[in-house]
């Protein structure tokens, strides 16, 4: 239990990082991770040229879950699509 809030709490951390355009692993500044995550979040797109603090936190929450379901299917496209045993 401690270890999955652990978890949480850097997957919120990159994730900031990232919208931000900082970290080893940043968004494009172009934007179109911003206005994907957006897009799948149910959020307006021009939320894509703000800084994560300046997102409310419910718009926060809402990326957060949009980010956790692309990773889950980028997971499973990749097992589907050759990495795994999938079809």
């Amino acid at each position: 239990m401690i270890g999955e809030a652990y978890r949480s709490v850097d997957f919120v951390a990159r994730l900031a990082e990232a919208w931000d355009c900082a970290g080893r692993h940043p968004f494009e500044a172009g934007g179109s991770e911003h206005r994907a995550l957006l897009a799948l979040a149910y959020l307006p797109l021009d939320l894509a040229d703000r800084h994560w603090s300046q997102l409310t936190a419910d718009q926060r929450r809402r990326v957060l879950i949009a980010a956790r379901k692309a990773v889950d299917l980028g997971r499973a496209c990749a097992w589907v699509f050759g990495e795994g045993q999938g079809a």
